[in-house]
């Protein structure tokens, strides 16, 4: 059996295990070339994060020590894009300072436009047409983000080609299937790393500019951006995000300060290559903004004894009342909240906000029921009482709220 190989990326505490599977090397190098890596047979006194095992039928099995679930089988195109997300996994366990969006950012001027991710919204296929039209990619899938000693959010590269899902969707020009057909990068039936688009180095740096939330149509329509209040904007970026190291929130108020200085829009388009096209030449991705976090103060972190306890089930009969260190944001009519675990971020219905709002100060069931009762005499109160009920049960649920008489100062 050959000797085992293993890889230390820059950035990464622990290296990556290759046994039998050194065929994988020229593949991870173009799928990312510009992402520092060193390549020893020595084994590190550091834990691998993940292995990479070649198989005698000429797949590859990963597995990542931190994920008890079984080993993943996959050719060696879809073994590499699996061990891409895992690498973003362990930056944030060696980096959990980061913020870290499942999302796609390309360089326009001297800023950087992020694409949240949403399912079959065409993130990447639209980068790769970016990337085609000579916009310089800092990534496709996940985008770091650093916040500046002057409170600056910046973005940064992570030197991972552009992949481009296969087969091209129709309505793309034959200009750009020659060009990405004459790309050399590794590839399969689902998918090919485009080694020749613009690609910014990895760890380049740049200051956020704008975020296009994409919103791709069945049917042709020309392509437009939609000005996007800033509760939608937070909506898609909350969802997506995946720093779940750092706590929930510091998340909610990188996002509010993401959201709330830098233009928010929603691009409506049908093709992929049009909406590049259309996108290079608006006006509105031009002299864009720099978001900054300026003055925020850390969130209170709950004692750790406290985490590993189950939270205590909701008395219909006690007063509650909100409880200490829990992180708010009032944007456009939303309400956000993180509990002071730093484990979730919530957003809460119009009805939950006001109930939130009355348990600033000690509140039963009872109180809450008489209150709402007055306040919506067209809802029968039977639906109040149960809706109030289900409300306080799932406040109590997320450690948003406890009994008064158990309150801290």
């Amino acid at each position: 059996m050959a000797a085992a190989n293993y890889l230390s990326y820059a950035g990464l505490n622990a290296p990556v295990r290759l046994d039998g599977a050194d065929a994988l090397l020229p593949l991870l190098s173009a799928a990312l070339p510009s992402w520092p890596v060193t390549v020893s047979d020595m084994a590190p006194s550091q834990q691998p994060f993940a292995s990479l095992r070649g198989q005698s039928d000429g797949m590859y099995e990963i597995n990542v020590y931190a994920d008890a679930s079984q080993a993943r089988r996959w050719d060696a195109v879809n073994v590499v894009c699996d061990f891409v997300a895992e690498m973003a996994w362990e930056k944030l366990r060696s980096q959990p300072d980061l913020l870290c969006v499942h999302a796609a950012a390309v360089q326009f001027g001297d800023r950087l436009v992020v694409f949240p991710s949403s399912r079959r919204a065409g993130k990447s296929t639209l980068t790769c047409a970016l990337a085609h039209q000579g916009q310089t990619v800092f990534t496709d899938d996940y985008l770091f983000i650093d916040i500046a000693a002057d409170g600056a959010m910046n973005g940064t590269a992570n030197g991972i080609a552009p992949r481009l899902r296969l087969p091209v969707p129709d309505g793309f020009s034959e200009v750009f299937n020659r060009w990405a057909t004459a790309d050399q990068g590794p590839s399969n039936k689902q998918y090919k790393y485009l080694t020749e688009a613009p690609l910014a180095t990895g760890g380049a740096s740049l200051a956020l500019g704008a975020i296009v939330v994409l919103d791709r149509q069945d049917e042709p329509v020309t392509p437009r951006l939609d000005p996007i209040d800033q509760a939608t904007a937070m909506d898609s970026m909350i969802i997506q995000n995946f720093a779940r190291s750092l706590h929930a929130g510091i998340i909610l108020q990188s996002i509010e300060t993401l959201t709330a200085n830098l233009p928010t829009y929603r691009l409506v388009y049908h093709c992929g290559e049009d909406a590049a096209a259309f996108l290079r030449s608006s006006e509105l991705l031009h002299d864009l903004p720099v978001a900054k976090l300026v003055d925020a103060k850390p969130p209170t972190q709950a004692p750790l004894e406290e985490l590993e306890q189950r939270p205590m089930p909701f008395d219909p009969v006690a007063a509650y009342v909100q409880r200490v260190g829990a992180t708010e944001s009032h944007i456009d009519g939303a309400h956000f909240l993180a509990d002071r675990s730093g484990l979730a971020i919530h957003r809460l219905n119009s009805g939950s906000a006001a109930i939130w709002r009355l348990l600033a100060e000690p509140t039963s069931l009872q109180d809450v029921v008489e209150i709402l009762t007055v306040a919506f005499p067209d809802t029968k109160p039977d639906q109040i009482a149960a809706d109030s009920l289900a409300a306080l049960q799932q406040l109590t649920a997320a450690r948003l709220i406890e009994p008064a008489h158990e309150a801290t100062p």
